[in-house]
C-alpha cells in the first residue's frame, strides 16, 4: 500500500525549498506561486527510500488566506512533516496547521527546523524548545526533530532517514471498501480528454474499472492510470495518481467532486460526523466544511445525547464516503473548530434533543445485525445502508448470508432479528384478538387496520409478504376481506345457528352439483335475502366455501371430493373433461373445483392437464 507525505506549517518557512532539496522537484507549479515566492495551491512530488518505495508528497500553502488549500493535501496524508523556520521559530500558522493534523487520521510526524544556516545557536535552541513545547501535549509529542538547509545540505540525510523510520512505522491504514479519488485537479490531455488527480482515499483502482463521479452520479469508465509520469494498471490507496476517465467532458468536472467505484460514494447535503473539538460552536452556526477536495458551507447541528456528533446541513450536495476525515471551520473569520470523520454519509434531519444510536465499526455482518437490533419493529434496506454509509451493492451478498443462516427475517426488503419478529407478531395477532372480541360478528378484518392497532408501521409489499408468512405457519387465514386468527368462531345465535344448520343439511344433500341460494330459497320456503345473509355467515365461520359463480360447498364435501379424484386417477395426468365425466358435472362446478384443488395445492396443473400432488 502507498505512503503518503504532506507537508504542513508557517507561509515562507522553506516547504517547497525543502521538498526541492530532498526530491529535485519543484512543487511549485503555478506562474503566480513563482512570482510571489510562496506556494497557493497544493503542489506534488515523490521520494524514493529504501524499504519504501516511490513516495508521494503534497506541498500544502501555509498562508492562512489559502488554508483550504491547505485542507485538501492534508486530508490524506501518513505522514506529516511540519516545517518550521530555525530562525523565526513557531508562528500563528504552524500552531493552525498542527491543530488541523491533530484533527486527521495523520499517524506520524516529523518536524523539520529548517533555514538551518540562517539561524546561530540561540535562535536554533529557542527554535527546538518552543518546537518541543508545542508538540508535546499531542499525539506527536514523540516526534523526531531534525535541523536541516536547503543551501547547504545540511541535515537533509538525516532528514530522509527520520521520514523513512515513520514511513515504516506508520500502520496500515484502514482499506475497507471499494475505491474513490477525491479530484484535486482538472484538465485535459489532446487525443485523450478529461484526466483528473488526487490523492487515492481508499481502495485500489484498475484499469477499465467502472465508476461514478459524484455529485452528479455520472458513469464514467478508467481509461488510463499515471503516477508521477509513469503508465500503470492500478493504483493503490495514498497513491497520487491521474486518472484518464472516460465518458465525461472536462468542462463537466469539477475540483471537490469524487470519482469512485460503486457504492463507495454518496451524494449529500446532510451528514453525520463523530468530531474532536478545538473551539466550541453555537448549534446551527455557520461553518464551512472540507471533505475531500471541497470545500462547502453549511451549519452544524449539535446533539444534547452525545456532545461529540455533530450534522453538518450543507448548502450545496458534496460527494461523501462513510468514514472520510472532514474538517470543520467558523465561516468568518474561519477559525477551526472540530475535525473528525463522516458516520452517516445520507443522514435524516433531526432534532438536538435526539439520540442517535452508536454503530461501532464492525464487519458488515455484525454491523448489520448491530442496526436490525436497534429496529424490533423492522428497518427497511434503505435505512440500514443509510445508517452504516454503504450502498446496496456493497452489502446484498451479506444481507443474503444472514438470511441463508437465519440470523435475520427478510420482508420485501424490511428486515427483522427472528426473536424481534416473534415479538411483533405477538403483538399484531393479539391487537387482530381484540378486534374479535370487539366485534364478534365480523370474522375478517382490513391487514391495515390491525397494524394501525399496533403502531408497527408494516405496509405495501412488506406487510403482503408478513401475512403470506402467517397463514403458510398456520397462524391466521386470509381472504380478499381481511385477515382472522386461526382459531376464530364466530359467535352465532341460537337462531342464526338453527338455520345455518338447516342450509348445511342442504348443500350436502348433493356430492357435486350442489344447490344456489335461488334454489336453497326454494327449497327451504325462506326469502333469498335470508339465505343470502345465512350463507355469507357460514362463509364468515369457515363452514360454508364459496366459489365465484355462487357456488357453495362444505369442508367435508371438498375432501370427499378430493378422495374421490384421489381414487379414481391415482397418479395420471387427467384434463378437465375427463374429471367432470367420473364426477357427473358440468364444467360450471369441475373448473371452479379444480382451480380450488389447485390454489389448495392438492392438484398441479400441467399443461392443460393435472395430476394429483
Amino acid at each position: 500500500m502507498a505512503k503518503l507525505i504532506g507537508t504542513a506549517g508557517h507561509v515562507d518557512h522553506g516547504k517547497t525549498t525543502l521538498i526541492r532539496a530532498l526530491t529535485g522537484i519543484d512543487a511549485d507549479r503555478l506562474p503566480e506561486e513563482k512570482q510571489r515566492g510562496m506556494t497557493i495551491d497544493i503542489g506534488f512530488a515523490y521520494i524514493d527510500l529504501p524499504d519504501v518505495g516511490r513516495v508521494s508528497i503534497v506541498d500544502v500553502p501555509g498562508h492562512e488566506r489559502f488554508l483550504s488549500n491547505m485542507l485538501v493535501g492534508a486530508l490524506g496524508i501518513d505522514v506529516a512533516l511540519l516545517c518550521v523556520a530555525t530562525d523565526e521559530s513557531v508562528k500563528p500558522q504552524t500552531r493552525e496547521h498542527l491543530e488541523i493534523l491533530t484533527l486527521l487520521p495523520v499517524e506520524k510526524l516529523v518536524v523539520a527546523l529548517t533555514r538551518a544556516d540562517l539561524a546561530d545557536d540561540a535562535q536554533r535552541e529557542l527554535a527546538a524548545l518552543e518546537t518541543a513545547e508545542l508538540i508535546e501535549t499531542t499525539r506527536f509529542g514523540k516526534a523526531p526533530t531534525v535541523f536541516v538547509s536547503a543551501e547547504t545540505g545540511e541535515g537533509l540525510e538525516a532528514l530522509k532517514t527520520a521520514l523513512h523510520d515513520a514511513l515504516l512505522a506508520a500502520t496500515a491504514a484502514e482499506d475497507d471498501g471499494p475505491w474513490y479519488l477525491p479530484i484535486d485537479r482538472v484538465f485535459s490531455v489532446k487525443g485523450h480528454g478529461c484526466v483528473v488527480t488526487g490523492t487515492l482515499a481508499r481502495g485500489e483502482v484498475k484499469l477499465n474499472d467502472l465508476a461514478y463521479l459524484e455529485p452528479g452520479h455520472t458513469e464514467v469508465r478508467v481509461r488510463a492510470i499515471h503516477s508521477h509520469d509513469e503508465e500503470m494498471t492500478s493504483g493503490e490507496r495514498g497513491r497520487r495518481i491521474a486518472l484518464n476517465l472516460g465518458g465525461v467532458k472536462v468542462e463537466d468536472v469539477q475540483r471537490g467532486q469524487a470519482v469512485g467505484a460503486t457504492g463507495a460514494l454518496f451524494e449529500t447535503k446532510c451528514l453525520d460526523a463523530r468530531v474532536t473539538w478545538i473551539k466550541p460552536a453555537d448549534h446551527a452556526q455557520r461553518v464551512r466544511v472540507s471533505v475531500g477536495a471541497e470545500e462547502v458551507l453549511g451549519k452544524v447541528f449539535l446533539n444534547d445525547e452525545d456532545s461529540d456528533l455533530v450534522q453538518l446541513r450543507l448548502e450545496q450536495p458534496i460527494a461523501c464516503a462513510l468514514h472520510q476525515p472532514l474538517v470543520v471551520r467558523r465561516h468568518s473569520p474561519p477559525d477551526l473548530l472540530c475535525g473528525g470523520r463522516v458516520v452517516v454519509p445520507l443522514a435524516h434531519s433531526r432534532r438536538r434533543s435526539e439520540a442517535v444510536a452508536k454503530v461501532a465499526a464492525k464487519d458488515d455482518g455484525s454491523a448489520i445485525l448491530e442496526v436490525v437490533a436497534a429496529s424490533p419493529t423492522g428497518i427497511a434496506t434503505d435505512e440500514i445502508c443509510r445508517r452504516l454509509g454503504k450502498a446496496r451493492q456493497t452489502l446484498g451478498d451479506t444481507f443474503e448470508r444472514l438470511l441463508g443462516e437465519k440470523r435475520l427475517l427478510g420482508f420485501a426488503g424490511l428486515w427483522f432479528e427472528p426473536a424481534a419478529f416473534e415479538l411483533a407478531t405477538a403483538r399484531f395477532l393479539q391487537a387482530l384478538g381484540k378486534l374479535h372480541e370487539a366485534q364478534p360478528m365480523a370474522s375478517w378484518h382490513p391487514r391495515e387496520k390491525v397494524v394501525a392497532e399496533t403502531r408497527l408501521g408494516w405496509e405495501g409489499k412488506s406487510l403482503d409478504r408478513i401475512v403470506a408468512y402467517l397463514v403458510e405457519a398456520g397462524r391466521v387465514q386470509a381472504s380478499p376481506g381481511g385477515i382472522r386468527k386461526t382459531d376464530f368462531q364466530l359467535r352465532l345465535t341460537d337462531r342464526q345457528r338453527s338455520f345455518l344448520d338447516r342450509v348445511v343439511a342442504e348443500i350436502v344433500k348433493e356430492t357435486v352439483n350442489t344447490p344456489n341460494a335461488h334454489q336453497l330459497s326454494l327449497s327451504l320456503h325462506v326469502p333469498q335475502q335470508a339465505i343470502d345473509e345465512v350463507l355469507r355467515l357460514g362463509v364468515q365461520a369457515g363452514e360454508i366455501v364459496e366459489f365465484e359463480g355462487g357456488i357453495f360447498y362444505v369442508p367435508s364435501q371438498l375432501l370427499a371430493l378430493q378422495e374421490r379424484i384421489a381414487a379414481l386417477f391415482g397418479k395420471k395426468h387427467f384434463s378437465a373433461a375427463e374429471a367432470r365425466d367420473a364426477l357427473g358435472t358440468s364444467r360450471k362446478y369441475i373448473i371452479p373445483l379444480l382451480e380450488y384443488f389447485d390454489r389448495q395445492r392438492f392438484t398441479l396443473r400441467v399443461g392443460d392437464n393435472r395430476v394429483v400432488a
